[in-house]
């Protein structure tokens, strides 16, 4: 019973409507409503694709769009394009905004000092569907101990992989996997952590959840994949160097992530 009502109240946190929009039918439902994709052009012209989450912020009708650093900087137009979503009729319709992300060659966004993590604060439009992460859905260190996260604990994370969505309304594939490194705490000293997931480009920025008997919980945020470089030694002075992806994905941990959008509140 306190388990259901803990998760309840979770939900009713971080659902925020814009507009006459129907409640979640479940926490996993708010979390998908929460997620886009954003995507742009490099410098030489090559699509950029990652994922991001939204979290509120302090005045109605803006939230603050997270994702990686990377992601941001490797878009070098002025705008960057949020696929939104807008419900007609009961239908989930595409709604793609163009954000601005740079004035000429000022960035418009906010990056950590040292982190791979950045934010924008965007407006949203009326007629937007989502949900909003509110602040107490990220986890801090004690939320991370009441949790029990730590190896083995399995994860959701809803991703866009090379920038495809699963339906023509724009949502993220809901994928799985397993945290797969140890400690998780303190995030001050372990600022990253593992999971057993297949990364694939599109995903820097995808929100990794845990649903466990603590509730439902952001733990942290894809950064990148591992990969595992190898140089040897060839004939004459030449040496080859192997790159070598080991299936696990690079996590931001969430304290961090809560931390860093304090000082932008």
């Amino acid at each position: 019973m306190h388990n259901s009502i803990f998760k309840l109240f979770t939900l009713l946190l971080f659902c925020l409507y814009f507009g006459s929009l129907p409640a979640a039918a479940n926490n996993i439902d708010a979390v998908m409503r929460s997620v886009v994709s954003i995507s742009g052009q490099n410098s030489s012209g090559e699509p950029v694709f990652a994922t991001a989450f939204m979290v509120a912020a302090s005045t109605r009708n803006t939230v603050w769009l997270v994702s990686s650093a990377h992601s941001f900087n490797s878009i070098a137009e002025e705008h960057a394009c949020v696929k939104l979503r807008r419900l007609e009729r009961n239908v989930y319709r595409p709604m793609p905004v163009q954000v601005r992300i740079r004035e000429r060659s000022r960035a418009l966004y906010f990056s950590h000092q040292h982190l791979d993590l950045a934010a924008i604060k965007i407006e949203l439009p009326a007629e937007a569907d989502c949900c909003v992460f509110s602040w107490d859905f990220i986890a801090d260190e004690k939320q991370l101990e009441r949790a029990s996260a730590g190896a083995g604990t399995r994860v959701l994370i809803p991703g866009y992989p090379y920038g495809e969505a699963c339906n023509d309304a724009g949502f993220a594939f809901a994928r799985s996997g397993v945290i797969s490194s140890f400690p998780l705490r303190p995030a001050s000293i372990y600022p990253v952590f593992h999971v057993d997931f297949e990364v694939f480009a599109g995903y820097s920025g995808a929100p990794v959840i845990s649903g466990g008997s603590g509730g439902t919980l952001m733990l942290g945020m894809v950064l990148e994949e591992v990969f595992l470089e190898e140089l040897r030694s060839q004939k004459g002075k030449k040496q080859l160097r192997t790159r070598r992806g080991l299936g696990l994905a690079k996590v931001l941990s969430a304290p961090l992530i809560r931390e860093f959008i304090a000082g932008l509140r």
